[in-house]
């Protein structure tokens, strides 16, 4: 029988599960709104293309979201700076040679136009397998759907008696019970659809794990071609078991980044509340403002000069508005801790011992003769001037003596 023919970008689809596909292509959407006012536009046949289009490859095709999804789990993008990001699912078809030869019977249960872009959403829901046959009208600048013919492909008769069915079913379904366990998107999907299947039905089974699994597009399309149940299971088998490691890889990565996230905010959060206890408690100051109040009891017992105390005002008010983790911080501590560790308003007396200095001297460094003549003279003439201003003594020698 004849039917539109429409290609799907991304994945095949299978049959019974409800999808949205996008449409970006504002004249096939225009011409599906045409043909349903007709009365001509409820079915569709919907092949998926062999190679993913170029533009998909390079851009949106790894954007990580599932492209056709349950009746409901999508919104409506809307706004101008979205048409740049809208998929494209589905759209017109250039050549039938681009296409599988296998695809599904489309019946449109709904279409939308997005408001502010072109293109908008249809909802379709997949009924039969089917095969093309020939083509029986291309597309024209009018008409961006082909005419194809199609026979319907029966779905393989399930067995009584069939241990090997029976044993490949039921590890799918323990598969897909574990993998809800695990993925909170496939359980959204399948708490949405699960109605519409009968899980005891192989052949059911076989559809809805396909439809919901993000496996690759070539395996999926395997699956839809294949007509003996008993291999078509054990490919859905297969496809599932790399869902769920998948699963349980992203689930492990997950729970470890947020382990760690949570264990470096705990000790954050116990670190502001040690520190805001002990604050109230008067045990420990924060560590500037402890700095701060170790530099003013440095001096508090110190008669400073004028000079030298606005210096030290100033560099402790700076120091409380610098952050501790700039380098400028470690500039004025440094400054302010030579500043307070000078002995300010001690004046020992004056010893003018020459023969006491050469002693000490002696006691301190061994040899040398000519580097302590050189110092003794310097401070007997300093002792005779009465002064020490303008002198500056240079010992040159090798490092280390």
């Amino acid at each position: 029988r004849p039917e539109r023919l429409w290609l799907l970008n991304r994945k095949p689809a299978f049959p019974g599960f409800y999808q949205i596909v996008q449409v970006s292509d504002q004249q096939v959407l225009d011409f599906l709104f045409e043909l349903r006012k007709k009365g001509q536009g409820e079915l569709l046949a919907g092949f998926m293309t062999k190679e993913l289009p170029s533009k998909l490859a390079d851009g949106d095709a790894d954007s990580g979201s599932p492209p056709m999804t349950p009746s409901g789990t999508r919104g409506t993008p809307s706004g101008q700076n979205q048409a740049q990001s809208l998929r494209r699912d589905a759209g017109r078809v250039t050549s039938a040679a681009e296409l599988e030869q296998v695809g599904t019977v489309l019946s449109l249960v709904n279409l939308t136009q997005y408001p502010n872009i072109s293109g908008g959403q249809v909802v379709i829901m997949p009924q039969k397998r089917v095969r093309r046959t020939k083509v029986i009208g291309e597309p024209a600048p009018h008409i961006p759907l082909a005419t194809v013919g199609v026979e319907y492909i029966p779905e393989p008769e399930v067995p009584a008696d069939n241990n090997a069915v029976k044993a490949l079913q039921a590890e799918v379904i323990a598969t897909m019970r574990d993998l809800l366990k695990t993925s909170f998107v496939y359980k959204e999907q399948f708490e949405q659809v699960i109605k519409f299947y009968d899980l005891e039905n192989p052949v059911k089974l076989a559809d809805l794990v396909s439809g919901m699994s993000l496996a690759k597009r070539e395996d999926l399309q395997a699956i839809l071609e294949e007509t003996d149940l008993q291999e078509r299971l054990r490919k859905v088998l297969l496809v599932v078991k790399k869902d769920y490691e998948f699963a349980k890889l992203q689930s492990h990565v997950k729970s470890q980044v947020e382990e760690k996230v949570s264990k470096e905010q705990r000790r954050i959060m116990l670190m502001e509340q040690m520190k805001h206890i002990k604050k109230e408690l008067g045990i420990e100051k924060d560590d500037k403002q402890s700095l701060i109040m170790q530099f003013q009891e440095a001096i508090k017992d110190k008669t400073l000069t004028e000079e030298a105390r606005k210096a030290i005002d100033t560099e402790l008010a700076k120091l409380g508005t610098l952050e501790p983790s700039s380098s400028e911080f470690n500039v004025c501590r440094t400054y302010l801790e030579w500043l307070t560790c000078l002995p300010w308003g001690k004046v020992d007396p004056e010893n003018k011992d020459i023969v006491k200095a050469e002693s000490i001297l002696n006691e301190d460094h061994y040899g040398l003769e000519d580097v302590k003549e050189r110092i003794l003279e310097h401070i007997a003439v300093s002792f005779l001037k009465e002064s020490v201003q303008g002198k500056i003594m240079c010992l040159v020698g090798p490092p280390g003596v």
